[in-house]
């Protein structure tokens, strides 16, 4: 049974550790703050406790002060009967003394275990006063080690993701001043190229169909134009004869 019971006390261990892993691993600012919180409340519990416990301590040394005193009180009277014992010459008297020495003795001698055990609780109550004030301020210094602790590591957090947006930032200043900002500058250019190439192509086409379907003139003609020119006399004087002949005629 024994056996059993343990195994399933590390079981559940070993589940609850995992879940406690996969919340810090999820919101690990949330997750300190609730450690933080559950620190601060044992920090109270134990403050509780240590509060009580010098209440208690405060209460068993009076006590036993008290009976230490009363105790001391009567030694001290059983001390003056003594001497008074030892002064006194009236037997009857002597007699009376000794008698009330004796009862005083008997009743210190009862006292003398109270006292003892008086100061063993007053001693014992001292030390779980100051056990519990060790816990307390322990407890104290790792409160407050771990708000530091936790203030520091959120602070490098933010300094952090500061750096991050910078960073990002930075880069993406340089993608842009690099002409590298984003792809739909080259694929507008692209389009615009193949626009570009598509009408041209389309053009010198339609110039050559244009030229093939072109009926032909007799002007075209490189001898019939020659021979109609020379008949409107707009042929040219080529010889320095011609060119004089030409001249003659205005």
């Amino acid at each position: 049974m024994g056996f059993f019971s343990n195994y399933g006390k590390v079981t559940m261990d070993k589940i609850k550790n995992s879940v406690i892993e996969g919340l810090v691993s999820f919101d690990p600012e949330g997750a300190t703050e609730a450690e933080i919180k559950e620190m601060d409340q044992k920090l109270e519990e134990v403050s509780i406790q240590a509060a009580k416990a010098r209440q208690t301590m405060l209460k068993e040394k009076d006590e036993a002060d008290k009976m230490v005193a009363l105790y001391n009180q009567r030694v001290e009277a059983a001390e003056i009967l003594n001497q008074k014992i030892a002064a006194e010459t009236d037997p009857a008297k002597k007699a009376s003394i000794e008698k009330s020495l004796a009862l005083l003795i008997e009743n210190v001698e009862k006292m003398s275990a109270d006292v003892d055990k008086e100061k063993q609780e007053a001693a014992e109550a001292e030390e779980m006063f100051k056990y519990l004030e060790q816990i307390t301020q322990d407890a104290a210094k790792k409160l407050k080690a771990a708000k530091s602790q936790y203030s520091q590591a959120m602070r490098e957090m933010q300094r952090a993701k500061i750096q991050e947006q910078m960073a990002s930032e930075k880069a993406t200043a340089a993608k842009t001043a690099a002409g590298l900002g984003t792809d739909n500058f080259n694929v507008a250019l692209k389009a615009m190229k193949h626009i570009t190439d598509d009408a041209s192509a389309k053009a010198e086409a339609a110039k050559l169909r244009s030229d093939l379907l072109k009926p032909e003139t007799l002007e075209e003609d490189e001898h019939v134009a020659s021979a109609l020119r020379e008949v409107k006399g707009e042929v040219q004087p080529t010889s320095l004869a011609e060119r004089l002949s030409a001249l003659k005629k205005k």
